[in-house]
């Protein structure tokens, strides 16, 4: 792998500031949740851990439809926009 300065691929630092926000946000929930629960979740057995994590995975797909779903109202919309300014010449 090249490691000259010239080459080298940074992250951009909005991308940066993001991740940092992400971690931070992971960071403070865990801190919650060891308030909440304490250490129990370093001692819960194994299968009722990997129900929780499905459970949470089936979440995140739920949201994630409805994020979905906004998102493709916002792309009709601005090609219906960018169509309407095409047409008058603009």
């Amino acid at each position: 792998m090249d490691r000259n300065a010239g080459t080298l691929h940074r992250m951009r630092p909005e991308l940066e500031e993001a991740f940092a926000n992400f971690c931070n946000k992971v960071h403070a929930r865990l801190q919650q949740g060891a308030r909440t629960y304490g250490d129990a979740s370093l001692e819960m057995p194994t299968p009722r851990l990997v129900n929780e994590i499905q459970q949470e995975l089936e979440d995140v797909a739920g949201w994630s439809i409805l994020l979905w779903m906004r998102l493709e109202r916002l792309r009709r919309t601005h090609e219906n926009i960018r169509a309407r300014f095409e047409e008058d010449g603009a």
